[in-house]
C-alpha cells in the first residue's frame, strides 16, 4: 500500500514537471520567434541597449537577452456607422509604418489684429526611421502635435483676421515648410498639412 501511494505520487509528480517544461517552453518560444507583418518594424534591445530593427519576416532573438521595445502609440480610430474619429492609444512592440494622421482639435489663436479665432488641422505623416521615432523623442504624436500647435500659432500671430480666411493654402504650405525640419530630427517626413477650419469669434460671424 505504502509502495502504491509511493508510485502515484511519483506519477503525480512527473505530470507537473511535464506541465511545468511545456509551460516554460511555449513561453520561450513566444520570446524567441517574432513575425513581423508587411509595413512593420520592430526594435529590438539586448540588455537594455538599442541592437536592430527587425524588418518584415520570420526573427529568432536570444530569449530573455534580446527582447522588442515597447513605446504607447497613439492613433484614430472610427467606430462602425460613425463619421467621427476619436484618438486611442495602445501599448505596442510594432511601429507602423505607414502613412498616419493627427487630427487637432480646435485651438484658440490670436491674429496680428488681435482677433481670438478658433482654428482645427490634420498634419499627415510617415516614419522613415523607426530608431530615431522611437530613442530620439519620448511621445512621437505628441511632439508632433505641440510642434504644429505652437508653429501654427506664430503664423496666425504675424496675419490679420482677413489674410487668414483668403491664405488658406498660403498658411498650409508656410506651417508645412517650418515643421518638416524639426520632424526629420525625429525620424519622420510630414507628408502634408491641412487646416480644416477657421472659425471667427460670434460678434464677428454676425
Amino acid at each position: 500500500f505504502f509502495t502504491r501511494i509511493m508510485s502515484d505520487s511519483d506519477v503525480a509528480v512527473v505530470l507537473i514537471l511535464w506541465f511545468a517544461l511545456i509551460i516554460l517552453g511555449l513561453f520561450t518560444f513566444t520570446k524567441t520567434v517574432k513575425i513581423v507583418r508587411h509595413a512593420e518594424c520592430m526594435i529590438i534591445e539586448r540588455l537594455g541597449e538599442y541592437k536592430f530593427t527587425l524588418k518584415p519576416g520570420l526573427h529568432f532573438l536570444v530569449p530573455f537577452i534580446e527582447y522588442p521595445r515597447h513605446i504607447r502609440w497613439r492613433y484614430l480610430s472610427c467606430e462602425a456607422g460613425s463619421t467621427v474619429a476619436t484618438p486611442r492609444h495602445v501599448d505596442t512592440d510594432r511601429i507602423d509604418m505607414r502613412e498616419h494622421v493627427i487630427d487637432f482639435q480646435r485651438r484658440h489663436v490670436i491674429t496680428k489684429d488681435t482677433v481670438q479665432i478658433e482654428v482645427d488641422a490634420l498634419v499627415y505623416y510617415r516614419i522613415r526611421d523607426a530608431r530615431a521615432a522611437v530613442f530620439n523623442v519620448a511621445n512621437l504624436p505628441a511632439a508632433i502635435e505641440l510642434l504644429t500647435q505652437s508653429t501654427l500659432r506664430n503664423i496666425i500671430a504675424s496675419m490679420s483676421l482677413d489674410e487668414t480666411f483668403s491664405s488658406r493654402e498660403r498658411v498650409n504650405a508656410e506651417l508645412l515648410d517650418r515643421i518638416a525640419p524639426d520632424a526629420e530630427r525625429w525620424g519622420v517626413t510630414i507628408i502634408r498639412v491641412e487646416i480644416q477650419n477657421i472659425l471667427p469669434p460670434n460678434d464677428i460671424k454676425q
